[in-house]
């Protein structure tokens, strides 16, 4: 999977949590997770555009 599609992916799932009601320490570390990984592929893209 291309990373923008993840990163959008990645990014609907998060925002899904977030309008949750219910906010669980599993809820809050799969949030963290998910910004993580969402950062780690962002910054990932900018590094390959230098290289490039």
């Amino acid at each position: 999977m291309e990373d923008k599609k993840l990163i959008q992916l990645l990014s609907k799932l998060n925002k899904s949590y977030q309008n949750c009601k219910q906010v669980t320490a599993d809820d809050i570390r799969l949030q963290e997770l998910l910004n993580t990984t969402m950062q780690e592929l962002k910054n990932r893209k900018v590094e390959q555009q230098y290289l490039n």
